[in-house]
């Protein structure tokens, strides 16, 4: 670890937003790791971009500048990115550092650093220089970054206003296994460590997958950068059977978690082996939360990246993703509130294990390409692009075909103790409003409440409402559930 500085006296603890009573509108989760710890032994950058002031993000292709690129960044915002990586196979990614002095006023210059790294270097000591040009003007954003470049390089900077930290992945004191994390807090920086939770995780994950010899791109787009484990509950296995404090049975918090409730985009670069051809890296893009989108593969070679990606005004990935978010989450109960039998129920079905079969699917077919293209050289960018933009229309299309039926809106009258008249309007939309064919409503009683829909007693099935049917006074609660 090295430290490089303009101004070493400014050394203040960053605890203003703790006075304030302020929390942070922008964070991140980070990885960076060598290829000394991946199965295929390509260097690889994890970044989940939280941020709780704009779901809206794209990832676009960037050829304005000495070198072209793909960024991630806001819908419609051409001068800045928050990570990405270029044809010369540098990549970088950034989160916050909220333990460092903030003292440089100004617009936020985090992704205008980004940009101008995307565009202009090839390698790691390339984005050291602009560290040492930007300490001396100073910084408007104290942050950390993970960069990679195609030569074997790997370093974190740890930049505070006017100084910066600098990490290797080489120097085994500071990645003793070839990976380094952060979350929202510098190791140098003061005490207020935001994210710790976030960072412990990933870095046990990590830690866990190392042992075990799988850390590849989508163990990490699989199995951590959608994990919602949070301080106080891990409600894995699915779907989780129980209350989290005064919150509704099922329902947990995730703004603490891996994936929070602010994850807006998230993203996995695969760098390239010593000697390959830097256009072989790939970007495992998921513009929108991860647990809410699938992973799907961009190349800089393509010349473009797919309109569902970066459509005329929104991304229409991203738009899918956050009709997704707002299906999962119960924001009146909590802004944070996810109902975990939404994501997945007791028979293994929900909106997690399709949209992984998605992942799965698209995994299958970018790791196929990357086999054949090492080994017999990447084809045109136009059949780049027409490759991975099928991968991402299918996958839209995929994503649209999905949504169960709308719940029923039963209203029950007892007859007399043994019998009960359940009445409903037809259902002909799904939970998104789409048109949907129901084939049938089954019939479920209970002596308890629903707290999920697979408990009780089915009792009938029938075409349409009403019905009579005998019940007797231990079933004191009912539920109407659509087939399809």
């Amino acid at each position: 670890m090295q430290k490089i500085s303009s101004n070493t006296t400014r050394l203040l603890a960053a605890l203003i937003i703790l006075s304030l009573g302020v929390l942070p509108a922008f964070a991140s989760t980070i990885a960076i790791m060598s290829g000394s710890c991946t199965v295929d032994g390509r260097p690889m950058l994890m970044k989940n971009r939280d941020n709780s002031a704009n779901p809206d993000q794209e990832f676009r292709y960037d050829n304005s500048g000495i070198y072209n690129f793909i960024g991630v960044g806001y819908a419609g915002v051409t001068d800045q990115a928050w990570g990405g990586v270029n044809e010369t196979g540098f990549a970088v990614h950034n989160a916050n550092a909220w333990n460092f002095p903030d003292n440089v006023p100004g617009v936020d210059d985090d992704g205008y650093i980004m940009q101008l790294a995307l565009s202009t270097c090839r390698t790691v000591d390339d984005f050291a220089a602009i560290m040492d040009s930007t300490d001396g003007t100073g910084r408007t954003v104290p942050a950390i970054y993970g960069v990679l470049d195609a030569f074997g390089g790997g370093a974190l900077f740890e930049a505070g206003s006017t100084f910066h930290y600098r990490f290797d992945l080489s120097d085994t004191s500071a990645a003793p296994h070839g990976y380094m994390v952060r979350a929202n807090f510098a190791y140098n920086g003061g005490s207020y460590h935001l994210g710790q939770h976030r960072h412990d995780r990933v870095l046990f994950l990590l830690d866990s997958a190392y042992t075990a010899g799988i850390i590849k791109h989508d163990y990490l787009t699989q199995h951590i950068q959608n994990e919602i484990i949070n301080e106080q509950t891990n409600p894995y296995p699915l779907p989780f059977d129980g209350r989290e404090g005064l919150m509704p049975y099922g329902l947990i918090h995730t703004h603490d978690a891996i994936n929070r409730d602010i994850s807006r985009s998230a993203l996995v670069i695969q760098g390239i082996n010593p000697g390959e051809d830097p256009l072989l890296c790939t970007i495992w893009a998921m513009v929108g939360e991860p647990i809410c989108t699938s992973a799907l593969p961009l190349w800089v070679k393509a010349g473009s990246t797919p309109v569902e990606f970066d459509g005329p005004v929104n991304s229409a990935l991203n738009m899918k993703a956050q009709a997704f978010h707002a299906y999962l989450y119960q924001t009146t109960v909590a802004s944070d509130a996810m109902d975990t039998w939404l994501l997945e129920d007791e028979r293994g079905v929900g909106l997690l294990p399709y949209l992984n079969n998605i992942a799965v699917r698209a995994t299958i077919q970018g790791d196929s390409a990357l086999n054949r293209w090492r080994t017999m050289g990447i084809p045109s960018p136009a059949q780049v692009a027409t490759f991975q933009n099928q991968i991402a229309a299918t996958a839209l299309a995929d994503m649209e075909a999905w949504g169960p039926p709308a719940e029923p809106q039963v209203s029950l009258t007892r007859l007399n103790p043994t019998q009960v008249r359940l009445t409903w309007a037809p259902v002909d939309t799904n939970v998104f409003g789409d048109p949907v064919t129901v084939t049938g409503y089954t019939i479920f009683a209970s002596s308890q409440p629903f707290y999920n829909r697979f408990m009780g007693d089915s009792l009938t099935t029938v075409a349409s409402s009403p019905i009579v049917i005998s019940a007797p006074e231990s079933y004191r609660f009912f539920q109407v559930r659509c087939r399809h």
